[in-house]
């Protein structure tokens, strides 16, 4: 472990109000056990004084940990717990519409073979069903290119696109200012995705200009990686996940 990780570590270890609820806890034991168990409270004509005034702090302080817990840290849990759960029904839904306008867009592109019905939309949530259904096709009717080639123009799909990622962009931003992250790297993911919609929103309908967007969009549904290739997951909707 590098110095720098080691200090991290330290850091949000002693500005976690837990960590010194704890260890007031065990110096209120500490205290207790060496007043009653040992011999210092009887041999020692000091002792009364010190233990009166060290456990009247200790106490005080547990009283005060348990009013900040339950005035602080529990409705800002709550609130916390509130806006990740909306951020990823939110984000389930705007996914949705935006496979929608995919299958929409393809059978205009050429497919007959698609169904519009809730249920197949819904199933294109799974990555492997999404990559079965438009993974396939060499021919500008086919596969994943019968979409792709309705970007070329503004058309009504290509516009819900774009707002939907407005939507997503206008969600994320909400996170980043509301939602306590603590880790640096969930944090910079979130901040370059924010970046990256804004850039997005101003995709111009084109064989060149769409490329980006059909890109994003082909990650988001396939869970591609540039680094590993295809994964399990929505790296999106993992992260959501773990923050």
């Amino acid at each position: 472990m590098s110095l720098k990780k080691l200090f991290e570590n330290c850091y949000r270890i002693l500005s976690n109000v837990g960590f010194w609820f704890v260890l007031n806890l065990f110096a209120v034991m500490a205290i207790t056990y060496v007043h009653t168990f040992t011999s210092i409270g009887a041999s020692k004509s000091w002792w009364p004084d010190i233990y009166n005034l060290v456990s009247s702090l200790l106490v005080n302080g547990l009283v005060s940990f348990l009013f900040y817990y339950l005035v602080v840290v529990l409705p800002d849990f709550r609130k916390q717990r509130v806006i990740k759960a909306n951020l990823i029904k939110t984000y389930r839904n705007i996914k949705t519409d935006i496979i929608c306008q995919i299958v929409f867009a393809s059978q205009k592109g050429g497919r007959n073979d698609l169904d519009t019905s809730s249920e197949f939309i819904e199933s294109l949530l799974d990555l492997k069903k999404f990559k079965a259904v438009f993974g396939n096709g060499r021919e500008s009717n086919e596969g994943y290119y019968a979409f792709a080639n309705q970007m070329s123009d503004r058309t009504p799909e290509f516009e819900e696109i774009i707002l939907n990622l407005n939507f997503l962009q206008k969600q994320i931003e909400y996170i980043l200012q509301n939602y306590t992250i603590e880790d640096q790297e969930a944090f910079d993911f979130l901040k370059r995705l924010e970046m990256h919609m804004l850039s997005l929103q101003k995709t111009e309908p084109g064989y060149d200009g769409s490329k980006a967007l059909c890109g994003f969009l082909w990650q988001i549904c396939t869970g591609w990686n540039l680094i590993k290739g295809y994964e399990s997951q929505d790296p999106i909707e993992k992260l959501i996940l773990e923050i």
